[in-house]
Parts: C-alpha cells; structure tokens; sequence
C-alpha cells in the first residue's frame, strides 16, 4: 500500500507543481519546466547504463544464496558506478548545454536552466541507485517513504517561495535549484537506511570493491540499457519534438494536457502490481497464452477508467489558468488519454519478452519507434501543434503495442516448434 501511496504522492504533487506554474508564471514557463524534466530523465537513464537494474538482479541473488559479502561489494560499486556516471553526464551536459539548447532544440533561452538541470543529473542519479539498494533488500516501503519526503519537500519549496515576500522570489530557475536539491535529503535518510542494512559483519576480510564485479554491472543488463534507454527517449520525444518545432507555450500547454492524462497511470500501476507477479512465475508457453488471454480484463479495467477520466477530468484543465482552456488543450487530454490506453498491452508483452530473454527484440521495436516518431514529428507539429503531436504520440504507442505482441507471437511460435522438434 505504501509502495502505490508513494506512486500516487508523486503523481499528484507532480501535477500540482505544473498546475501552480502554469497558473502563476504562464504557459512558456511550464514548457520550460517541462524540457528540463525530460532531459533530466533521459540523460539520467543514458548516465545508468543499466547499472540499478544489475544492481537489483545480481544483489539479490547474491543474498537469496547468502553470499552477504558479494552483495554488499555489488551495493557499492554500483552506487559508485551511480556517482560516475552522474558527474560525468553532469559535466557534459553543462559544458553542451549552449550547443543543446541553440542547434538541437533551437531556443537558446533554455541554456541556464539546462545547465541547472544538469547539476540535478548527478543528485538523482545517486538517489536512483540509493533507492535500487533498498530494493535489492525488498525494502520497497522504505524507498516509497524516502520518495514522498522527497515530493513534498518539492512542495514546499515552491509553497514558500510563492508565499515569502508576496511571491517576489517566485521565478522558475530559484525554484528549479531547490526541485533538483531535494534528493540530498532523501539521500541523507536513505544512507542511514542503507548502513543498517549492509553493515559488514565484525572481522570481516573481504574487499569493499573489485573491478570485475563493476565490470558485471555494466555488462549484465545492456540488452536491458538498449530498451529502457530507447523506451525513455520515446516517452519524451514527443516534448522535445515539440520544443524544436515550435513554441515553448505550445509545449507548456502540451506538457498541461499530458500531466492530467497521465494521472491514469495510477491506475496502469495498479494494473502492473497485480501483473508482474504473475508475468515473472511464467515458466511455459500454456502460462504465456492464459496470460494474454486474461490481459483482455486488465484492459478492459483501463479503458473503462480512461473513458471515466475524460468525461469528468478536461474541467481541471483550467486549473492552469485560461489559457489552458483553449479547445485544442481539450483535444491534446482526450488524446494523451488514450495513449495511456496502451500502456497496459505493451507492459504485458513487453515483460514477458524479458522474461523470454529478448531485451534487445525489444529494444529493436521502440528503436524503431523513436526512428519513426523522428520522421513523423516534424510534418506533424506545423499543422496543429500540441494536438498533432499528441496524434502522433498515440500512433507510435499504437504501432509499438502491435509490434510487442508480434513479437510475442512470433517468439511463442518458434518455441513451440522447437519443442516439437525436440519430441
């Protein structure tokens, strides 16, 4: 309960935070934020490297065959491997920042607050993999707990910048400094949580560190890396697509439209708790097909709760303030809305594929996605802005939710006749 409290606190403090800027600094300055956001999360996974997701496989197997020592050299060097790459990435990121902002994106405004946003890659990257080593002991409560400190405090700071000297102090780039500063207490909490948990025993001999576990790290999860890496550009693309090729308004009341829509999420969460318990004990290819045929439930679950949601959410859009009530917003929710509809398929095959041991299928299939929404993006964005990009959202998530479930099909085909070969 606490793990989904944690999910749903962000979301809606996450919602909150875009509603209280698009409504007392405008439209451009939310697609400010949001830019920032995304960049943050893209760089962030490109700084992992597949490292959290070593982390938590290899650690706990490590500690399932009660080789405590391994784990807690697995723990440190990938919480080192963490702080590397984000410094790395951070320090890229500033010194590209002008390049980013005026030939990449082309508004050279976005230089100060890419720059501030790349001092914030090195802080979440060491929380990401704080919050991998509380998992790796399946303390998911404690991370969720950490995670909601971290949400309100965002909160808060925005609430006392707002509220101190009459909103005076109240502009983006003061407020982005604080956003991205809040992980360190997450992280201070988080450490005293991870020294109790792997403390190394009196006496203990082993080394702390050895380069061929930090080179199992990198190595283990990159057909996983290839596909979340991928998965996150496309999931953003849409935003930056947008930034290029139009106006920073745009993207704001884009980025308004997409934060109400994917408060469904919270319901495709929920969806993939009761999931992945099932998808991960799949062992035979009958499991596989009762699992696809169930899916259908699950989907029905969600679009139920999509058609509910746009019939009593669009209101909320002038929360914003009034320029997010244009008609076009509207149609940009409705949109968005539905692609959330495919979240729940795609997941599905998705991770029965991992399971499968495809990773780099699946990178493959939302490679291609992103090389198709890079084709699609710029002929659609100069036709209806903020709703052409949400079309277009919609199609590359529909063309991936087909091409998951042929793979899978395929996949499930061809171990079938291997298996009667076999026989």
């Amino acid at each position: 309960a606490l793990v989904l409290g944690g999910t749903a606190f962000a979301t809606g403090t996450g919602f909150l935070l875009k509603v209280f800027i698009g409504r007392l600094l405008g439209p451009g300055q939310l697609g400010i934020f949001g830019i920032c956001y995304a960049f943050l999360t893209v760089v962030s996974m490109l700084a992992d490297l597949g490292v959290r997701y070593s982390v938590v496989n290899l650690a706990s197997r490590a500690f399932n065959s009660e080789n405590h020592e391994r784990a807690r050299r697995l723990v440190v060097a990938g919480l080192l491997l963490k702080l590397i790459g984000g410094l790395v990435i951070a320090t890229l990121g500033w010194a590209l920042a002008p390049l980013l902002a005026t030939h990449v994106l082309l508004k050279p405004q976005l230089i100060p607050f890419l720059r501030i946003t790349a001092v914030g890659v090195c802080i979440w990257s060491l929380w990401d993999g704080l919050e991998g080593a509380l998992h790796v002991r399946q303390r998911f409560s404690w991370g969720s707990a950490c995670r909601i400190l971290l949400e309100l405090l965002r909160l808060l700071c925005f609430a006392g910048l707002w509220g101190y000297a009459q909103g005076e102090y109240l502009t983006l780039d003061r407020f982005m400094w604080l956003y991205f500063a809040t992980p360190i207490a997450a992280l201070l909490i988080g450490s005293v949580m991870l020294k109790k948990l792997y403390s190394r025993g009196k006496g203990s001999t082993e080394s702390r560190l050895k380069k061929e576990e930090m080179i199992e790290l990198v190595v283990f999860s990159r057909g996983i890396f290839f596909y979340r890496s991928a998965s996150v550009i496309l999931l953003f693309l849409d935003s930056l697509s947008l930034t290029r090729y139009g106006a920073l308004e745009d993207v704001g009341l884009f980025e308004a439209a997409k934060g109400l829509a994917f408060a469904l999420l919270l319901v495709s969460e929920s969806l993939q708790q009761v999931l992945l318990p099932k998808v991960n004990q799949i062992k035979t290819i009958k499991q596989i097909k009762e699992l696809v045929k169930k899916s259908g439930r699950y989907f029905a679950v969600l679009f139920a709760s999509a058609m509910a949601w746009m019939a009593v959410a669009s209101p909320f859009l002038g929360l914003f303030g009034e320029a997010f009530t244009q008609p076009g917003v509207a149609t940009t929710f409705y949109l968005m809305v539905t692609v959330t509809l495919f979240t729940i398929p795609s997941t599905i095959w998705s991770t029965v594929l991992l399971t499968l041991n495809r990773p780099i299928t699946l990178g493959l299939i939302a490679s291609g996605q992103v090389a198709l929404g890079l084709i699609l993006y710029p002929i659609a964005i100069p036709i209806a802005g903020p709703v052409s990009t949400a079309a277009t959202a919609l199609t590359l998530q529909v063309v991936g939710s087909f091409a998951y479930g042929f793979a899978l099909y395929k996949e499930v085909k061809r171990r079938e006749q291997t298996r009667q070969n076999l026989e």
